[in-house]
């Protein structure tokens, strides 16, 4: 991953000359502690600052706390209490009438939606859950008429051989091993970040398949808050390449820049005030995996700033304040050969412990 360079300077200018001053009427001991106490002051001022940046956005955009909700909060909610059901169901040996509780704050939260939004793919799928959950419930012996009730009024259960989008979906070992690479290692110690590109486009096409596959990546309750912003042309590419320091000599052979951010909307408590940069570094993570799958070069470009640089990178690019900025990605063609950094790798025993 390319990274922000840093340079980390003793002390600036007119701390110099203060130093030069001290230094004639201080103690070198006393001087070095006095220097030492003020980079830590500096530096917590400026972790308080940059924190308080995101205390703000996440306080403004998440539902922790709320009851007026948006429309993707709520979504948001629905899927966070439909998925609790679906993990039930995908159990081995589920309890017969378990989760009673999300059953019930689900059929309320989709009466909200439905009434508000209609029944779309969020509402959709927590029906079906709803219908294979009273399903589970009738095989053994239990029926369920308060969801009988709410699935009646949010539009019923699907027509026989319509797909549900909800609930669980059978899955055989055979078919998961058919789909494995040939050489899992080889496809993972192929991967590099690369900083050369060919001068070739790569099209929207490719980069829309590579998405869709990544989209299979796990997120808190299925969330999903993932979004990938593409940036083409020329100029779009130069303008947002220059607040990330680690593209150069290399980032304008790209032939796409991307934006991957997470949309603080999907999150719903205190505890979650993290879980975007988890979720959205897990998504960035699968998609550079799936276009080195469809045989592009790729390079994270760290987004490790401060709120000044945030805050003018997103008004040039367009980025909307409820979305948190995870990373970059340089995409673009292999050259036919190249040179990739060695990269050693830490020994295994340094990073795999068993307990």
């Amino acid at each position: 991953m390319s990274q922000n360079v840093v340079t980390v300077t003793a002390l600036s200018p007119p701390m110099s000359r203060k130093r030069a001053a001290l230094s004639r009427v201080l103690p070198a001991g006393v001087l070095r502690r006095l220097i030492e106490t003020h980079r830590r002051t500096r530096t917590i001022l400026a972790l308080a600052g940059n924190g308080l940046y995101d205390l703000r956005r996440y306080l403004r955009w998440s539902s922790a706390g709320r009851e007026e909700l948006s429309q993707a909060q709520l979504a948001a909610l629905v899927t966070l209490n439909y998925h609790r059901l679906e993990k039930g169901l995908a159990l081995k040996t589920p309890r017969p009438g378990f989760g009673q509780d999300a059953v019930r704050l689900l059929m309320s939260l989709l009466d909200r939606y439905v009434a508000r939004y209609g029944v779309d793919d969020t509402a959709r799928a927590g029906i079906d859950t709803l219908d294979a959950y009273r399903a589970f419930g009738r095989t053994h012996g239990l029926n369920h008429p308060e969801v009988d009730a709410a699935i009646a009024r949010l539009g019923g259960s699907r027509a026989d051989g319509v797909p549900p989008c909800g609930g669980t979906i059978p899955v055989d070992r055979a078919t998961v091993a058919a789909a494995a690479p040939a050489d899992p290692e080889a496809f993972f110690a192929t991967r590099h970040s690369v900083r050369q590109f060919a001068d070739a486009e790569v099209d929207m096409d490719t980069i829309a398949r590579a998405v869709r596959m990544a989209q299979r990546t796990p997120s808190v309750c299925n969330r999903q808050s993932w979004k990938v912003h593409v940036f083409s042309d020329a100029e779009q590419k130069r303008r947002v390449l220059s607040f990330q320091n680690g593209n150069r000599g290399f980032g304008d052979q790209a032939s796409k820049v991307l934006v991957v951010t997470s949309d603080l909307q999907h999150f719903t408590s205190v505890g979650e005030r993290f879980q975007c940069w988890i979720d959205g570094g897990l998504f960035a993570m699968s998609l550079v995996y799936a276009l080195h799958a469809l045989g592009l070069g790729t390079c994270m470009l760290n987004w490790s700033v401060v709120k000044e640089t945030d805050r003018a990178m997103r008004a040039t690019a367009g980025i909307p304040d409820n979305e948190v900025v995870i990373m970059m990605i340089a995409v673009g063609h292999l050259p036919e050969t190249l040179s990739v950094a060695h990269s050693l790798r830490k020994p295994l025993e340094e990073v795999l412990i068993a307990h």
